[in-house]
């Protein structure tokens, strides 16, 4: 009897590490949405503490290697009050995205010219966060 309580244990113990391993990070409450020309869609979610300054990012509907992907950026506050979401495209810092009052610029690599997108409450309220963020772990094999 002694031995199998102490295997059983064991095995919480176990369960118990493994669990503390897969602990989720902190998020926003809400996924932002933004839509662009074409058809093109911008999701944003912030990840981590406030004070981290970072975000996953996910482009949908466009010709582009990042298409589908979800992107960790940086977000820095940028020239006239924008909101810059950076990350790093072959080895160099890269913008990928620029916000101010509900609308920006997505600057994806490879394109010759900017895409201007628009702050969607419909889209907005479509995202789920707690769904958004399984998503990039899944993506990250994390």
């Amino acid at each position: 009897m002694f031995r199998f309580i102490v295997a059983l244990f064991a095995s919480f113990m176990i369960m118990q590490s493994a669990f503390a391993d897969t602990a989720r990070p902190e998020i926003a409450k809400y996924v932002k949405g933004y839509q662009g020309q074409e058809g093109v869609q911008v999701w944003t979610l912030r990840i981590g503490p406030k004070e981290a300054n970072e975000s996953l990012v996910q482009i949908v509907n466009v010709d582009n290697a990042l298409d589908k992907k979800i992107i960790r950026c940086k977000v820095e506050p940028a020239s006239g009050g924008a909101t810059s979401y950076k990350t790093e495209v072959e080895g160099k810092s890269w913008e990928l995205l620029r916000v101010k009052d509900g609308s920006g610029e997505l600057y994806l690599p490879g394109e010759s010219s900017s895409t201007w997108v628009a702050y969607s409450q419909s889209l907005s309220q479509e995202g789920n966060a707690e769904h958004f963020l399984t998503d990039y772990l899944e993506q990250e094999g994390k």
